[in-house]
């Protein structure tokens, strides 16, 4: 089996699968309870948050809540965020995740509004700045876009904010960015970043919010007050174990942007009709992991389960939302119609991948595309 389609979910790594065995058959101590044993617990908790924080070159007063992933962090940093907001402005990309949108829309008070994308699913600076009001309150710009790949240009992004509404919190889903395009909270002004451990090989069910002082979100659920009052309810500490491994082995001496742009440049070469949807995979503004390619006049899932049948298991948008709508809405926002969005593949790649699995998938395509294309109606 050939496995690309890691936006979705990660194989999750020996380390820290052994790391969530020894938690749930040697270590399964509460981290609450008062004796050795429990204190253990709390402690490698703990270096599993000063790693994350290291990581993130995030700023000394800024402290780490574990969640159940992605989708809880986001939600805790926008609802919790604006659970007292009465007014004021809330802006979100037109290419967010939908635990980011839905977020944004359920609030009641404040105003949202959505910033457009460019064609090539970048957000559209200039139409950014021209939303931007002294009142906005929360902006929510994810690091990379989880269909196209886009990286968004958070450092010209946070400079708009702080001319226009210094106050504004800035919220970044970090879910596909964390570890494979590194940035500094710090450096570019980031209140939250929210990340999820199964994009990054650990086990599903674990994430965390990453939050700077200026954020103070009201918590989410209530209980016996665990992660400071943000997040009650015993921790995962399984997860939690599986997580800080997954963080300390990740690797990042894999040249996984080589490797995606070796099975552009064969798929290329082997389908001539091929057209890239996001920034240029060799670009900067390409994450290293993500490539989006549309196989006209095939169908994504026609292509999707034909590759599918050769063991070579790819994506078609967000995992979230692909059982839900025929084409992506990502992909709307960036102007795409027609075949073009309806042909549109996602290839995922994780440091696991190889440069031969590039070259039989390179090679699988043009096979199912030279004979598909045959039956597509005219």
């Amino acid at each position: 089996m050939i496995y690309l389609d890691n936006s979705a979910t990660t194989r999750v790594s020996e380390q820290a699968a052994q790391a969530a065995l020894r938690a749930m058959t040697e270590e399964y101590f509460n981290p609450s309870a008062l004796y050795m044993p429990s204190m253990a617990v709390e402690k490698a908790m703990n270096e599993c948050r000063e790693l994350i924080l290291k990581r993130l070159d995030a700023p000394a007063d800024a402290q780490v809540v574990f969640t159940s992933g992605g989708t809880e962090a986001d939600n805790l940093a926008i609802l919790g965020g604006c659970a007292s907001l009465r007014q004021g402005r809330v802006l979100y990309t037109a290419g967010e995740h939908p635990a980011v949108r839905e977020a944004c829309l359920s609030l009641r008070g404040p105003e949202t509004a959505e910033i457009p994308l460019t064609p090539d699913g970048l957000i559209d600076l200039e139409r950014f700045e021209a939303l931007l009001t002294p009142d906005t309150k929360l902006i929510c710009v994810m690091q990379v876009n989880n269909e196209t790949g886009a990286v968004m240009p958070l450092e010209q992004i946070a400079a708009l904010r702080d001319r226009v509404c210094p106050e504004a919190i800035l919220h970044v889903d970090g879910v596909q960015g964390f570890l494979r395009a590194p940035l500094s909270m710090k450096a570019l002004g980031i209140d939250s970043y929210a990340l999820s451990g199964h994009k990054i090989h650990a086990p599903k069910g674990t994430g965390a919010l990453v939050m700077g002082r200026r954020l103070r979100p009201a918590p989410r659920q209530v209980g016996g007050g665990q992660e400071k009052g943000l997040r009650s309810g015993t921790e995962n500490t399984p997860g939690i174990r599986a997580l800080l491994e997954a963080v300390r082995t990740y690797d990042d001496r894999t040249d996984v942007r080589a490797l995606k742009c070796l099975l552009y440049e064969e798929i290329k070469r082997a389908v001539p009709e091929t057209v890239v949807n996001g920034p240029d995979p060799a670009s900067p503004l390409s994450a290293p992991h993500i490539l989006n390619l549309s196989l006209p006049p095939v169908r994504s899932e026609t292509m999707l389960y034909a590759l599918a049948g050769d063991g070579i298991l790819v994506g078609i948008g967000s995992a979230c939302s692909s059982h839900r709508q025929k084409v992506s809405r990502v992909l709307r926002a960036m102007g795409l119609s027609g075949l073009r969005a309806e042909s549109a593949l996602r290839f995922s790649l994780c440091p696991f991948n190889t440069e031969d699995e590039m070259k039989r998938t390179a090679a699988a395509v043009k096979k199912h595309h030279d004979m598909l294309k045959k039956y597509v109606r005219r």
